[in-house]
């Protein structure tokens, strides 16, 4: 344990009490550490009592025990990514569970194509080790995967890399490992019976779907059975700008819905302009060249996207403009080329340039940023808002949401706030509309997500945010209430999405039951989900 003592966490003794069942080299009780952990990227919460690392679902049982006999809230965290107040505690006494040592990869059952693994396991290091025997799960994590964990996207509800054609992280799960709230252990699907194996999800009521998306409030997901399939073995790519949004949206639109892709997203000109400006050394240049040679379906396919990378430069942003990037996945050349004239037919349909496909490229050979590392340590900060919608009525959410932010302008320039847009073509029947707030606030950046402890000196006693961070916190309230009168339905949900408020009576009856069922003393993430304490 850490020896820098303060408030509830030492002077209770709860981390002595807890370092007794599993180990003092697994319990920080330190102010710093337990600020750090019990902030997560839109919001700081009531500092946890303790924050404990559990390595097995043997440790967390005992450690949910003992919470619940002593009343402690007790709150899953994952790789730290949530900008929901996903983890964030409430008042109260709170311990937070690090999840990341339960990352064995318990499985890789290459005859029934599923993956068993813990919770803790990044997606990264997921990807890694299929990718050597020829696999993949069909949606295969976040752009944050490197640091992200199953379990976390998981519980928060993910969607990006292979989302266009397979949907969001949920759609990809057979069967789960819990552990409730008393420290009971039950299993979902198929494999809830001794004997069994976790090959199928719908066995009856899906008790898998229960727990997923529920932003930790249910349950502890320890281990995970996920979906298999074999690595796509060539690819295809397209990037087309286009003059105007709506037009681009519709392309969009078209090439969701006829399955074209495996990743398909539109930027908006505030990023096409940010990455034109963008620019990277000589070596990181080379080691980004590398990566899109060594990760090519076979060398020469490799060797010739690298050729077209470095032929084409940064002219593959053309500023003002809105580009689609997309990445294609078959299992033969014929077949990738085939799927990308149909998507560049809907896409020159709809007034589209073609450029380079650097930037899909690049995804495909370096799917994973690493964003724990100090050239990103800045006081420079964001805030997602995530909305999906049918795409029949997309286009009118996206109109209502520019002329919020037309209406904002005077605000938003007053107080140095830039909006970017993202769009994302999800499964068949989906698109998502996610701006993304960007502004300077000094707290963040006291928050050291490379040494993983809050810099208490410089956070000082001032715990009220800047009139900056305020402003944006308060836009996204108005937001959320322009995409709810859309018909938007969230990821990520936490504590920030107006779910149970929005559910019909009953349903949100149901909900509340489930939650009593399974954590009587709302000892488990209360306030999760909109379920209070």
């Amino acid at each position: 344990m850490t020896d820098t003592a303060s408030n509830t966490g030492s002077e209770n003794g709860i981390g002595a009490r807890i370092a007794q069942l599993v180990g003092a080299d697994r319990v920080k009780d330190g102010l710093a550490e337990r600020t750090f952990f019990s902030t997560d990227l839109a919001k700081r919460g009531e500092t946890a009592d303790a924050v404990v690392r559990v390595t097995s679902t043997e440790d967390l049982s005992r450690l949910l025990a003992l919470c619940s006999r002593e009343g402690l809230v007790a709150i899953p965290r994952g790789g730290g990514f949530s900008y929901t107040g996903g983890y964030t505690p409430p008042p109260g006494r709170s311990v937070i569970v690090d999840m990341r040592g339960l990352d064995e990869i318990i499985e890789i059952n290459e005859t029934d194509l599923y993956v068993r693994v813990g919770a803790g396991c990044t997606w990264h290091r997921l990807y890694e080790a299929l990718k050597a025997k020829g696999l993949r799960t069909p949606y295969y994590g976040p752009m944050s995967g490197y640091n992200a964990t199953v379990g976390g996207a998981l519980s928060q509800g993910s969607l990006f890399l292979g989302s266009t054609e397979y949907g969001t992280t949920a759609d990809s799960v057979l069967s789960l490992e819990v552990v409730l709230a008393n420290g009971d252990v039950i299993h979902t699907g198929s494999d809830s019976a001794p004997g069994t194996q976790p090959f199928f999800r719908n066995y009856g009521p899906d008790l898998t779907g229960l727990f997923l998306g529920d932003t930790g409030a249910l349950g502890f997901k320890t281990v995970a059975t996920l979906k298999l399939i074999r690595f796509p073995e060539h690819q295809a790519f397209g990037s087309f700008a286009f003059d105007r949004g709506p037009d681009a949206m519709a392309a969009l639109s078209e090439i969701g819905r006829a399955g074209l892709a495996a990743e398909a997203y539109c930027w908006d000109p505030y990023f096409v302009n940010a990455m034109s400006q963008a620019s990277t050394g000589l070596q990181q240049d080379l080691s980004f060249l590398w990566a899109v040679v060594r990760n090519g379906a076979g060398l020469r396919d490799g060797l010739s996207a690298g050729a077209r990378i470095a032929l084409a430069g940064k002219s593959v942003f053309r500023k003002g403009s809105h580009i689609i990037q997309m990445t294609i996945d078959d299992h033969s050349r014929a077949g990738a080329a085939a799927r990308l004239r149909k998507a560049r037919t809907i896409a020159l349909a709809h007034g589209a340039k073609e450029l380079a496909p650097s930037v899909p490229m690049a995804l495909r050979a370096t799917p994973f940023t690493n964003f724990n590392v100090p050239e990103r340590r800045t006081t420079l900060r964001n805030l997602p808002t995530n909305s999906l919608y049918p795409h029949s009525r997309a286009p009118a959410a996206l109109a209502a949401i520019q002329a919020l932010f037309e209406s904002e302008r005077a605000e938003i320039e007053r107080h140095e706030m830039q909006i970017g847009t993202i769009l994302f073509a999800v499964g068949r029947s989906a698109m998502t509309i996610e701006p993304l707030f960007y502004w300077h606030d000094p707290q963040h950046f006291h928050h050291n997500r490379i040494d993983q402890r809050s810099d208490l000196e410089g956070l000082g006693e001032q715990h009220d945010p800047p009139p900056a961070t305020v402003y944006a916190l308060e836009l996204r309230e108005k937001l959320k209430r322009v995409m709810e009168a859309h018909g938007a339905v969230h990821v990520q949900i936490g504590r920030s999405y107006n779910y149970l408020t929005t559910r019909e009576p009953r349903v949100a009856a149901l909900l509340a039951g489930i939650k009593a069922s399974v954590d009587p003393d709302n000892l488990v993430n209360p306030g999760s989900l909109g379920l209070a304490r």
